[in-house]
């Protein structure tokens, strides 16, 4: 089906339920949407009364579909996008994110328990007894630690309950030989004021049902993880809570491919070489509030996050020796500290003011093995390079938020921040290129080669911006809330860290700033029952730092490839997020979402590209386009979310069952590398379950992408391969299928609370 016939299908669908739920929930005035309070603006208020566009996911939500990873939160809303497995990871919003190889801040952050994730790729596994998830679009250029262009993710993780012991086990097992073990358990030490929870998982899958049909396995997935988390209430004036996450992660990796004999749908790899991918992630968050007599509240916030994760990668994706790496990327120590006071009960003006600071040092070993041909016949190299990357990033930020209530109904809220950045990035390689002997064995030096990949004049940097937000927020009427914003959205620039040695240009990238305004409404319908947010944006970015894909003569004839960060005048994106939510009856509730974000680069010349075109012999040549008008990020223009739950009592209400839907409908993704679309599709999951109505047990049955759609999401090119009769290069015939849909997958989930 083509991308314009299912996204107006999408737009109808979701339109057409927006028409006729006001019919059937106008049939009694007694029901009422539980209210829902998010800490978005740094403070406990509704939903319906932020002015911001915010997407909440409770932990509820996130058991109910079955949802084990954190890339699964993409299903449970419109306009999100998670891809990745720990070393190339990307988060999206409204159409733009980054894919986080190079030393950057990310355009989308995240947040867990109060405190900025500096390295959110640690998290990209398991998720499991979480209290609440916000995700918040548009920049966050106030108050949150990394000033952030596209959003913001926070996650909170479920609390002690101080009063009596309670906690949960659950199992669930799946088709793609999956088991997933969760369990929680809090116990009070001292009533109503000191208490613990501790939680885990383990998780093994071959969700991705991919085999290596050259290595003859199926890639497989495990992952375990630990939680401990005290919380102290000794009076109703301060509060402390401590929190320990161990992620422990084992991933299979081998590429998947598709060309000569294999479709994406066959999921396969060819690989000769086993990749496999580990990560090592602890955090300990410390988070305390105190509440003066005057009523202002103090809060500290302090964390100490250790991340470590080698990776073992066939490069060239094939059956033939030609690329091999290891990169093995360490993370330890970085501290992280926000402190800030705010008011609480001022008639006409409540502030926030606040501090934050954050220091990281990084080192990433890089062994990359090329076997490559030197146009010659007959003379044929073994390229062993050793690199070790080194980064350190310094941010301070000062900032203020206040909120002024200037009349009954309008509010008028005024934010600025402050933030420097100090950079240091440094890689240097050793190089070390051999002749290759007819039986495969090494020969003798051909060149051996020190240098810095990072240009000396971007080792050290020091850059700052002014950051902030204006917004006014008028009640209508009790029911209808409406907003217009402003935001400065800022993300500092950064060295590219290269697996091989690249051209010089490709060393570093500067910062990048944009400009957002938004226009909003929350309304409230049929006295309580429905809630519909709706938001338009448009923004524009200076400096866009763009994920370019390029072939290039290397310091040894060869034609390579690289993925650097560049920099790029002007992009733009605008669109609207939208999503409703009804108790249409006491039984049943439905959730509709639909997005659209389009994303533009309106001045994008001199970008590095792969053009068909002759590349020059001279050492570190490229090619560039002109990609003006194209398309800034991969993800789709238009998503659609529907969610429904039905229940209903059985014999003596002592049990009753239920049925739940989930779909899920996204246009063409791109594919920059490719410089082509990739799949839309449409997702159906059902579930059917019993459970008792206090919630102590659940047992459900459910299957996933019901139709088994397999579209390719995200897709790159790979590398061109030596030719050892001929002495040339010729193109690889595969392409590399980054990420798409997990096949159908049955479950069964059982789940008590106790």
């Amino acid at each position: 089906m083509k991308i314009t016939a299912r996204s107006r299908i999408v737009a109808s669908s979701l339109i057409g339920l927006g028409a006729i739920l006001p019919v059937t929930a106008q049939e009694s005035g007694t029901l009422q949407l539980e209210e829902v309070v998010v800490t978005a603006q740094k403070r406990d208020e509704a939903l319906s009364e932020t002015p911001m566009t915010v997407s909440v996911i409770s932990g509820t939500q996130i058991v109910d579909f079955a949802s084990f990873s954190f890339d699964d939160l993409n299903n449970l809303t419109a306009g999100l996008a998670i891809s990745g497995n720990n070393f190339d990871t990307d988060i999206a919003t409204r159409g733009l994110g980054t894919e986080l190889n190079a030393a950057v801040s990310p355009r989308v952050t995240v947040y867990l328990d109060g405190t900025f994730i500096n390295q959110q790729r640690g998290m990209f596994s398991g998720i499991y007894d979480v209290a609440q998830v916000e995700i918040l679009r548009g920049p966050q250029g106030t108050l949150y630690g990394q000033t952030s262009p596209a959003g913001a993710i926070t996650i909170r993780t479920a609390n002690p309950n101080l009063e009596e012991i309670d906690g949960y086990a659950s199992q669930s097992f799946t088709s793609q030989e999956g088991s997933n073990s969760q369990l929680g358990v809090s116990v009070p030490i001292i009533e109503n004021e000191l208490g613990i929870r501790l939680s885990g998982l383990y998780d093994t899958n071959e969700a991705s049902d991919v085999q290596n049909i050259t290595l003859g396995r199926h890639l497989n997935n495990q992952t375990r993880a630990f939680r401990a988390v005290a919380l102290w209430e000794p009076n109703e004036n301060f509060d402390l809570r401590l929190s320990y996450h161990d992620i422990t992660d084992h991933f299979d990796i081998d590429p998947t491919v598709e060309g000569p004999g294999i479709k994406a749908k066959d999921r396969e790899s060819v690989a000769d070489y086993k990749s496999k991918m580990e990560n090592q992630t602890d955090y300990f968050i410390l988070e305390t509030n105190y509440t003066f007599s005057n009523d202002w509240v103090m809060t500290f916030v302090a964390s100490d996050q250790d991340n470590r994760i080698p990776r073992y990668w066939d490069g060239d994706g094939t059956a033939l020796q030609a690329r091999e790496q290891y990169v093995d990327s360490v993370v330890n120590d970085v501290q992280v500290y926000e402190l800030r006071l705010a008011s609480q009960s001022g008639d006409f003006w409540n502030w926030i003011v606040g501090a934050f600071y954050q220091d990281t040092d990084a080192h990433t070993d890089v062994v990359a093995d090329t076997w490559t041909t030197t146009g010659i016949q007959g003379l044929n190299v073994f390229a062993d390079v050793d690199s070790t990357a080194f980064t350190s990033n310094e941010t301070s930020a000062l900032f203020t938020h206040n909120t002024l209530y200037l009349t009954e109904n309008g509010t008028l809220t005024v934010g600025l921040r402050y933030s420097e950045v100090d950079r240091k990035n440094s890689q240097p390689f050793q190089q070390t290129v051999y002749q290759l002997n007819p039986d495969g064995s090494l020969g003798g030096i051909l060149r051996e080669a020190d240098f810095n990949g990072v240009a000396e004049d971007a080792q050290k940097d020091k850059e700052d911006a002014l950051t902030g937000t204006v917004k006014y927020q008028y009640q209508f009427t009790d029911a209808l809330m409406g907003y217009t914003s402003y935001e400065r959205g800022w993300r500092s620039g950064s060295a590219n860290i290269a697996g091989n040695p690249a051209p010089p240009v490709f060393g570093s990238f500067p910062d990048e700033s944009s400009d957002n305004i938004e226009f909003g409404f929350k309304w409230e319908l049929w006295d309580g029952r429905g809630l519909l947010n709706f938001a338009t944006y448009y923004q524009i970015y200076n400096d866009f730092q763009f994920q370019a894909t390029a072939e290039y003569r290397d310091e040894i004839g060869r034609i390579s490839i690289a993925d650097p960060v560049v920099s790029v005048d002007e992009a733009e994106s605008y669109g609207f997020d939208s999503d409703i939510t009804v108790l249409i009856t006491e039984d049943w509730l439905v959730r509709a979402m639909l997005t659209y974000n389009k994303t533009e680069l309106t001045d994008a010349k001199g970008v590095p590209c792969n053009n068909g075109q002759p590349i020059s012999t001279e050492t570190w040549s490229f090619n560039t386009c002109d990609f003006t008008g194209e398309r800034a990020g991969q993800e789709p223009e238009w998503s659609g979310n529907v969610a429904t739950e039905y229940s209903h009592a059985l014999g003596n209400a002592d049990m009753e069952w239920y049925a739940r839907t989930l779909l899920n409908v996204e246009s063409e993704y791109y594919s920059q590398s490719l410089q082509e679309n990739l799949d839309s599709y449409a997702m159906l999951d059902l579930f059917l379950g019993l459970r008792s109505p206090a919630g102590t047990w659940d047992a459900s049955l459910w299957v996933k992408n019901v139709a088994d759609e397999s579209a390719v999401l995200k897709a790159e090119s790979l590398p061109q391969l030596p030719d050892f009769a001929t002495g040339q290069t010729v193109d690889n015939p595969y392409t590399w299928i980054r990420r798409q849909l997990n096949p159908r997958t049955f479950g069964l989930t059982v789940l008590y609370n106790f």
